[in-house]
């Protein structure tokens, strides 16, 4: 008769122990389960396996895992200004399309595009000394720059033109850093004179310091060029700019004089005499003969060879403390000039 084998330990308790594992696996995999979104947001294992997904960061072109940088917005504004005005409400919000000169802008606006000057100031004519380093001063401050404006009494000025005090959206305010800078004279154009007491105090110690248009001048006789038409020159020994008394009450003891140094009679028609504010005053149909010499006189009267009048309205034309005289062609050719 065959003998049954004796059971082993193992196929005794077989189901006990893989129960036992079973149940100790179950353990492990929960554990592993509740420490995965630990392990995931640790700072390390994010880069660990952003790691994963990098190329070889030596090579050009390759993606790293540097952040990308936005795109930076060039300033063009390099002039840094100093001159705020305080405690201004309302204003509104703009954007500076073009710089036109040292004193006017174009903006836009209320989806619309509008000429803007600057409130008690005034920069240099186009075409005269010192109008493109104005006009540039005020480009790299403005230009493609969001500004805010501020309207004093006037709106609209007689050539359509916006007139509002115009700051920077650090506060500076424009009008008085072009001053500053002696790129623009403070003038006052009543109504609109809110801060014009500030901008004649800086523009008193613009002209102490000597910036832009108030560098020390050089006056001088001799012409730009050798041409025939430019042996005509400003005689500062014959002009009188101070005229006797109240200039204003005595315009035709103010004058300057042309010479013509030449050997060939010049015609004048056409030209231009302007001082260093803007004023001009246009020469009808004269020549000046060779030798001789002429009197642009402030006030009215009646022409003749040895005197023309401007007939200048209002005001002389002079300052009595300074100024320049230029003369220009009917081509616009700067001819003499002579500062005081």
């Amino acid at each position: 008769m065959n003998e049954t084998a004796e059971p082993t330990i193992f196929s005794r308790f077989k189901w006990l122990i893989l129960g036992g594992c079973g149940l100790v696996l179950f353990f492990i995999c929960g554990s592993l389960l509740l420490l995965l979104p630990e392990v995931q947001s640790n700072p390390q294992y994010k880069r660990s396996s952003e790691a994963l997904f990098v190329s070889n960061p030596t090579s050009p072109g390759d993606a790293t895992d540097t952040p990308i940088s936005t795109p930076k917005v060039s300033v063009t504004a390099t002039i840094q200004p100093s001159e705020t005005a305080e405690g201004l409400p309302n204003r509104e919000v703009a954007y500076v399309i073009q710089v036109i000169d040292g004193d006017t802008i174009e903006v836009f606006l209320n989806e619309d595009s509008y000429r803007l000057r600057y409130i008690g100031i005034d920069s240099p004519e186009i075409g005269m000394p010192n109008s493109e380093e104005a006009t540039d001063a005020n480009r790299r401050l403005v230009e493609g720059q969001i500004v805010e404006l501020e309207r004093d009494v006037t709106d609209i000025d007689q050539y359509g033109r916006l007139l509002r005090y115009v700051y920077l959206t650090n506060g500076t305010l424009v009008n008085t850093e072009l001053v500053k800078l002696g790129f623009a004279k403070a003038i006052a154009y009543p109504p609109d004179v809110k801060y014009q007491e500030l901008l004649s105090e800086i523009e008193r110690d613009a002209k102490e310091a000597g910036f832009g248009l108030w560098a020390a001048p050089i006056a001088t006789m001799t012409p730009i060029s050798t041409d025939l038409i430019d042996q005509v020159v400003i005689d500062p020994a014959c002009s009188q700019f101070n005229a006797p008394g109240n200039d204003n009450d005595n315009k035709n003891e103010e004058f300057v004089c042309l010479v013509n140094q030449g050997i060939e009679l010049v015609d004048l028609t056409g030209w231009t005499v302007r001082d260093e504010y803007g004023w001009t005053y246009t020469i009808p149909g004269f020549g000046l003969q060779p030798g001789a010499t002429v009197r642009v006189r402030s006030g009215c009267g009646d022409n003749s060879a040895q005197d023309l009048f401007w007939c200048k309205d209002e005001t002389a034309v002079w300052n009595n403390d300074g100024d320049c005289v230029y003369l220009v062609s009917e081509e616009g050719e700067m001819i003499a000039q002579y500062c005081y």
